[in-house]
């Protein structure tokens, strides 16, 4: 018992570095809503942090439609609009899959990364840059011609070059903090992995988490997590424990910074739970 309770303190503590992978995020988030509306960095911290917590306990990616509905009670009257703050979020999120990607090709010359997985970093890489590219092009010679909606949207999506790559790179350093949070918790239930495998269970485990159905992404993490494992020798209670324990403490993490972004708004709480558990009604 005590031994249990000894590795849930120590996970629990490594809590505080995914918070601050959260504060990084809202930071990308902020260079690239900024020049769309002037939105503050606190309503972009409170709609990021309250949407991802969701996006732990609910199913599919529904805590993102929650972002934009919750931007919409914090920023106000510098709300851009639906289909901007639409198009930034999309920006962001092939943003994060470049970074992702790019490290994880990286990977992929010293360490025995699936093949599966090697060619899905690669497509990921050619499908989201061809993504910006398109958005870039569509703005640029039919934005006049779309519909008001469309060229809004595009608009988000389109960053000036600066934005893509201040965000980029602060998304990329998210990236790299998680690996080591991760290894960090991996070691916390005695999983000694080296960085490099550390590394590798984090490709894994992300590319699973692509596009999660259950809340959580309940099971298909806990197998990738297990596979990862397998590969770098562990197996057994401590490569359980690992499978459970690592979401289990993100929850915590991304719940931690979302009542930061609801004591924020402190006397608009029940406002933004409406806008977060019912985005379209917001």
């Amino acid at each position: 018992m005590r031994l249990e309770r000894r590795l849930l303190k120590q996970m629990m503590g490594r809590r505080y570095l995914f918070g601050f992978l959260l504060l990084a995020t809202a930071v990308a988030g902020y260079a690239m809503v900024r020049p769309a509306g002037h939105v503050g960095f606190r309503a972009i911290y409170a709609s990021s942090s309250i949407g991802s917590f969701l996006d732990t306990v609910l199913p599919g990616r529904l805590g993102e439609a929650s972002k934009v509905a919750v931007l919409k009670v914090t920023s106000g009257t510098k709300y851009p609009g639906f289909s901007r703050a639409g198009g930034s979020l999309l920006c962001a999120h092939l943003l994060e899959m470049i970074a992702f990607a790019v490290l994880g090709a990286c990977a992929t010359l010293f360490l025995p990364v699936p093949a599966w997985a090697r060619w899905t970093m690669i497509a990921g890489i050619l499908g989201s840059v061809a993504a910006l590219a398109l958005a870039a092009s569509l703005h640029r010679f039919l934005g006049r011609r779309l519909p008001i909606g469309i060229t809004s949207f595009l608009a988000g999506a389109a960053a000036p070059r600066g934005v893509l790559l201040r965000a980029g790179s602060i998304l990329m350093v998210t990236w790299l903090a998680r690996w080591f949070g991760i290894l960090f918790c991996l070691h916390a239930v005695g999983i000694h992995l080296s960085i490099g495998a550390a590394l590798l269970y984090m490709l894994i485990t992300g590319l699973a988490n692509t596009a999660p159905l259950l809340p959580g992404n309940v099971g298909v993490y806990q197998g990738a997590a297990l596979g990862a494992l397998a590969i770098a020798g562990y197996s057994g209670s401590h490569a359980v424990a690992a499978s459970l324990m690592t979401p289990f403490v993100v929850t915590m993490a991304t719940a931690t910074a979302a009542l930061v972004g609801l004591a924020l708004y402190g006397n608009r709480v029940p406002q933004l739970s409406r806008a977060a558990l019912r985005p379209s009604k917001a």
